[in-house]
């Protein structure tokens, strides 16, 4: 049995129309049913992960010592709320940091958790091509940063900032301008037109996407 009543499509469709409802947040939960955490939780994961944010996962996330810890001193440290860490490094929700939080305050081992590749926690150096490709295996091929950083072996941030980045300044804005390697900043004109190109071909992907998504959204509303 699935841990929501709702669909990822159902939850989308209410996140919109509580945008356009003008209500309070406690109050449109209340008429439907929903605690307003939860809506909170459900904006907060369509952000960062768009659709696949608001789906039930098919297995519990695994995390790593490292990350725990990372959460938890950065908590107590002063950087974020809960649910502001939840968002900064990929957790499902608050109560995952609140409880890393009082294990390490009740001097109770942090450890990994068992039976995942664990996500990286320490940036690594990359390539343009590199960060190219796990752009376009979040948004051609509609993956979720942890997933991207799974695969490729990057942290959680370095996958987020560089999808965030081609989406607002394009395939350029991912080339390494800190002087390391020359040559990646020295790009030609064929060599812009070519990564548009090819950045356009992964947007039709996502359009495509969007657009059925769109049709199956209209569909729902005619029903309720």
């Amino acid at each position: 049995m699935p841990r929501s009543k709702f669909t990822a499509l159902e939850k989308l469709k209410l996140l919109d129309d509580f945008q356009k409802s003008g209500l309070p947040r406690a109050t449109y939960a209340r008429q439907h049913g929903i605690g307003k955490s939860t809506l909170a939780r459900w904006s907060m994961r369509y952000r960062r992960d768009g659709l696949e944010g608001l789906e039930e996962p098919k297995k519990n996330n695994h995390y790593s010592k490292e990350l725990k810890q990372t959460v938890v001193f950065a908590y107590l440290n002063g950087e974020g709320t809960f649910d502001e860490l939840t968002d900064k490094y990929g957790l499902r929700n608050g109560q995952q940091a609140k409880e890393w939080v009082d294990q390490y305050n009740g001097d109770k081992s942090l450890t990994a958790s068992p039976s995942r590749k664990q996500v990286p926690t320490v940036r690594r150096k990359t390539t343009f091509e590199e960060r190219i490709e796990v752009v376009e295996y979040v948004v051609k091929h509609k993956h979720s940063y942890t997933e991207a950083a799974e695969r490729f072996q990057v942290s959680y941030q370095q996958a987020r900032s560089w999808v965030l980045k081609a989406k607002s300044g394009g395939y350029d804005a991912l080339v390494d301008n800190r002087g390391y390697h020359k040559d990646e900043f020295e790009l030609t004109d064929l060599d812009k037109a070519n990564l548009r190109i090819r950045q356009l071909e992964a947007e039709l992907k996502d359009k495509e996407l969007v657009e059925e998504f769109a049709k199956k959204l209209l569909e729902l509303q005619r029903k309720g």
